[in-house]
């Protein structure tokens, strides 16, 4: 298939560029903007009145940053306009994606083949560059998308590189999230040692059950994390537990594959090839290195859905150079969302310095959430009832995770489902 013969010429060009000087990194970026941008302007409704840029468009200059940021709101409200209406015959079919409702109304993409190919040619370098084993079992413990029929089965194709014998890869498994964390231990250890690839929430459950359980835990060497924030904590629990490497990608339904941990230095590299990211600041400025700002991104190969300067709502530490010897950019690390950080009297916006183990441990289930309900009020929110008699502790730790900034109160709560993608957020702030 010609999809899978683009995978393998892409991933030899990713391998190839990756280390290349930055001036060829850069201009091999800037001519897939200016194609994109041409595209978006001829071809999509929202752009049609986007000024025209003569040359390729340099993400640093004026006229680039000058170009209006694009929303959640926009794509949700605006689809129909921002879907495009003529595609280039080489990039394949359209497929639609639903986000993970994160913040609240999931938006929606269309991808086209080669969209979606590329953003698995960079799973591909990340599987090089741990060196993972291709022949062992993968778990994807996901929320199955909707239109999408997902049993707790044995995926329909192995997972590795296609060009490869089938015979040689390992088997891929989808099992829903929603699955009861004692059964998906019980299918991890049925073909353990085997790879994870879920979400922070559901490695904290998975880390509960397995110390409830107090026998050994399967042996999973690494656990690729996505969706959610990963608290440190969390991390460490997966290392102890299950005596994981765990990588942290940063990713979304709408810019892609964005960022993946290097294995040599924890930082997170840009995936510049596929994705052009800025980093900017309360002010609009781009952030240098340690400065914090929101991600914007634009995926170079999304003709299907174009978006120009997409706002993600993460916020992001810029890094420095990585020492592994790549030239792609860096994050030092993810701060959070926008709807989850707390708004501190003293003008901070910042998660809560929680601790997800220890109150999760404390409570024996991860079903809470602590909110912010007010410039100086906060809530934890349990949804099951015993909480009282751990509520000294937990507003002692609650107290000190604020700085003391917050008034706290305990609430019980009905039910604190997931959201439509299967996430968990345990910090959120009801007064954005």
């Amino acid at each position: 298939m010609k999809e899978i013969e683009f995978a393998r010429t892409y991933l030899q060009t990713l391998l190839e560029i990756e280390r290349a000087p930055q001036a060829q990194l850069d201009a091999y970026q800037q001519e897939l903007v200016a194609s994109l941008y041409q595209h978006a302007r001829r071809n999509v409704p929202f752009y049609r009145y986007y000024p025209e840029i003569a040359g390729p468009p340099e993400p640093s200059s004026q006229e680039w940053r000058g170009l209006p940021l694009v929303s959640r709101r926009d794509l949700i409200a605006h689809f129909q306009s921002i879907a495009t209406s003529s595609m280039p015959e080489d990039h394949g079919v359209l497929a639609p994606v639903q986000t993970g409702g994160s913040t609240g109304t999931p938006a929606r993409v269309a991808l086209s083949t080669l969209e979606s190919v590329a953003r698995i040619a960079c799973t591909y370098r990340m599987f090089m560059a741990w060196e993972m084993d291709l022949s062992r079992p993968l778990f994807m413990i996901r929320k199955p998308q909707i239109g999408f029929d997902r049993h707790d089965a044995v995926g329909f194709r192995r997972w590795g590189f296609p060009w490869l014998p089938e015979n040689t890869l390992g088997s891929r498994h989808h099992m829903d999230i929603e699955t009861a964390p004692a059964d998906q231990l019980l299918a991890l250890a049925k073909e353990a040692p085997a790879y994870v690839n879920t979400l922070p929430s559901n490695i904290l459950r998975l880390g509960l059950m397995a110390d409830a359980k107090r026998e050994p835990a399967p042996q999973l060497p690494i656990i690729i994390s996505v969706a959610e924030h990963l608290p440190p904590e969390v991390r460490a629990l997966a290392e102890k537990t299950f005596g994981s490497r765990v990588i942290n990608v940063l990713s979304s339904a709408e810019g892609g594959v964005i960022a993946i941990e290097c294995p040599t230095s924890g930082l997170l590299h840009i995936q510049n090839e596929a994705v052009l990211v800025e980093i900017i600041s309360e002010t609009g400025e781009a952030c240098q290195v340690g400065g914090v700002g929101e991600l914007v991104v634009t995926p170079l190969y999304n003709y299907a859905t174009p978006l120009i300067r997409y706002r993600s709502g993460d916020f992001v530490e810029r890094g420095p150079a990585c020492p592994c010897g790549r030239s792609l950019p860096t994050i030092a690390r993810i701060v959070g969302r926008r709807e989850h950080m707390f708004s501190f009297p003293d003008g901070r916006r910042a998660l809560p310095k929680i601790d997800r183990v220890r109150i999760s441990k404390i409570l024996e289930h991860e079903l809470w959430t602590f909110v912010q309900s007010g410039p100086t009020a906060a809530e934890l929110l349990v949804a099951s009832d015993g909480y009282e008699r751990h509520a000294t502790e937990l507003m002692a730790m609650l107290t000190t995770a604020t700085d003391r900034m917050f008034s706290i109160r305990l609430r019980r709560v009905e039910s604190l489902p997931l959201t439509s993608g299967g996430k968990r957020h345990f910090c959120h702030n009801q007064t954005v």
